[in-house]
C-alpha cells in the first residue's frame, strides 16, 4: 500500500482519538469511532495489517479446539462472532468444510469425535451446515489422499478466500469513508500528557507533533511499548507464540476443503485449499521476540507431519515450498498469572480491553480476526465511559448493499447465457 497521510497540517492538528497500530484491532477501533463521529487518526510505523494480521490461517472459526481446554464460554462467543461475520461478509467470508482425519495422533476417536462436532455445531446455534462421520472406507473415497483405515469427521467453519490483510483494509476504508485520517509508516516516538490531553510525536518522512483526547493502543505485539512510551501500564500483560506456514506448490485436496490433522504433539494443524497451491500450518512456538522467520526445523517439522498424516503419491519436499508466513499471536496473561506456564499451549487466546480512565487511555491486548467485532464494540463502550460517544455508531462494518456473487450470477443467466454468468461473476 502506498503512503498515508490524509492530514493537511503537521502542526497544532487535535483528534479526539488517536489510534496508535494499524492491525485488526486498530482498524475496528478506527472504523467504530468513526463513525460514531469522533475525529480519529489511525497511524502504525509500518503499512496497514502489516505484521500479525497478514500472518494468519486466513480463516474465521469458532475455535473448535478450545473444546479441548473447556473453554465454552470462549467458543461461544467465537461462533456468535463468526455467523455474525458471515452474515455481513457474503463475499468476502465463505463457509468450508474441515474434514479431519482421525489417526492415533488424534486426542480422540470417531465417537468422542462426533459428539464434539455436533456440540461445536449446537454451540455456533447452527449457524453452520451440520457436521458428518465417516468411515474409514467412506472417508478414503471422500479424500484420496487420507491415510487408508482412517475414519475422520466433518465440520465446518469460513475463510478468507481472499487474505487476511484485505479483510482488515476495508474497516480502514469504512473509516477513512467516515471521516478518518489515516498514516502509515507513521511511528509514536515521544508522548506527553498535560491538563488538555496528549501530544504525540510521530516520525517518518515528516516529523509531525499532534495532539489528541484519548489514544487506543492497538500495536499487537508492540502493545507493551507503547504502554510503556504512554507510561500507561496494563494490569495483564503479553507472551508471543510463533506460527509459520508453508505454501506448497501443489493441489494436495480436489474438493474445495480445509484437512484438519493431528500432528506428533497432538497439535492441530491444517492443509488449506489455495487455487491450484495448499497451505500448510500452523505451528505454536514459544518465542519471545515478536520478529520471527521460518527456520529449518520449522520447515522440516511441517513436511515431516504433512507425510506422516497424509498418503500421498508423491512426498511432500522442501522443492515443494513456494512461499512462507511467519507470524506471532500476542496471547495474554493476566495480572495474577506468571508468563512461565506450565503448559504452554493451554493459555487462552482470549483479548482483553483495559482503559485508564486517569490517563484517557485504551489498551487492547490478544484478539483474533475471527472477534474482531466484538473489540470494536467494546472500544465504543469504553470510549462511552471516557465521555466522548453520544451516539452509537452505525455502518462501521459489513459489505451493505453489494451483492452476493451467487445472486449476481442468478441475476446474469436470468437474462442471457447461463454458462456465461458464473465466468462473469468470476471476472468481477
Amino acid at each position: 500500500m502506498a503512503k498515508q497521510n490524509q492530514t493537511n497540517s503537521n502542526k497544532n492538528v487535535h483528534f479526539d482519538v488517536v489510534v496508535i497500530g494499524a492491525g485488526i484491532n486498530g482498524a475496528v477501533a478506527a472504523s467504530a469511532a468513526s463513525a460514531a463521529g469522533l475525529r480519529v487518526l489511525l497511524v502504525d510505523k509500518g503499512d496497514i495489517a502489516n505484521f500479525t494480521s497478514q500472518e494468519s490461517s486466513n480463516l474465521v472459526w469458532g475455535g473448535i479446539k478450545y473444546l479441548q481446554g473447556y473453554e465454552f464460554g470462549l467458543v461461544f462467543k467465537l461462533c456468535l462472532a463468526r455467523n455474525h461475520l458471515m452474515r455481513n461478509y457474503p463475499n468476502q467470508i465463505r463457509q468450508i468444510g474441515f474434514l479431519a482425519s482421525l489417526g492415533p495422533t488424534a486426542p480422540f476417536g470417531r465417537l468422542l469425535g462426533t459428539f464434539g462436532t455436533l456440540f461445536y455445531w449446537g454451540i455456533g446455534l447452527l449457524g453452520t451446515k451440520p457436521p458428518a462421520s465417516y468411515s474409514a472406507k467412506t472417508a478414503k473415497k471422500l479424500e484420496p489422499n487420507l491415510i487408508t483405515g482412517r475414519a475422520a469427521i466433518k465440520y465446518y467453519d469460513a475463510e478468507l478466500p481472499d487474505n487476511d490483510s484485505r479483510f482488515v483494509f476495508d474497516f480502514v476504508r469504512h473509516a477513512i469513508k467516515q471521516g478518518a485520517d489515516v498514516r502509515n509508516y507513521s511511528e509514536l516516538t515521544a508522548a506527553k500528557r498535560g491538563t488538555n490531553g496528549w501530544e504525540l510525536e510521530l516520525s517518518g518522512k515528516d516529523k509531525t507533533t499532534v495532539t489528541a483526547t484519548t489514544v487506543i493502543n492497538t500495536a499487537g505485539p508492540f502493545a507493551k511499548n507503547v504502554s510503556e512510551l504512554l507510561q500507561a501500564p496494563t494490569n495483564a500483560g503479553l507472551v508471543f507464540s510463533k506460527g509459520i506456514h508453508l505454501v506448497l506448490n501443489r493441489k494436495i485436496t480436489e474438493l474445495n476443503q480445509v484437512l484438519a490433522l493431528w500432528d506428533e504433539q497432538e497439535r492441530l494443524f491444517y492443509v488449506l485449499p489455495m487455487g491450484d497451491r495448499s497451505m500448510v500450518g500452523t505451528t505454536d512456538t514459544r518465542v519471545d521476540d515478536p520478529h520471527t522467520k521460518v527456520t529449518q526445523a520449522d520447515r522440516d517439522f511441517v513436511i515431516k507431519q504433512v507425510n506422516a498424516q497424509l498418503e500421498l503419491e508423491v512426498p511432500i519436499t522442501p522443492a515443494d515450498v513456494v512461499a512462507e508466513r511467519s507470524g506471532v499471536r500476542p496471547l495474554v496473561v493476566d495480572g495474577g498469572q506468571s508468563g512461565d506456564v506450565a503448559d504452554w499451549h493451554q493459555l487462552s487466546r482470549k483479548h482483553i480491553v483495559e482503559a485508564n480512565k486517569a490517563l484517557s487511555v485504551v489498551t487492547v491486548l490478544g484478539g483474533k480476526l475471527t472477534d474482531c467485532l466484538n473489540v470494536g464494540k467494546e472500544i465504543v463502550q469504553e470510549l462511552t465511559r471516557l465521555g466522548h460517544i453520544t451516539k452509537r455508531p452505525v455502518n462501521w462494518f459489513g459489505e451493505g448493499s453489494q451483492l452476493r456473487q451467487e445472486d449476481f450470477s442468478s441475476l446474469v443467466a436470468a437474462r442471457s447465457d447461463r454458462d456465461a454468468a458464473p465466468r462473469i461473476a468470476e471476472g468481477i
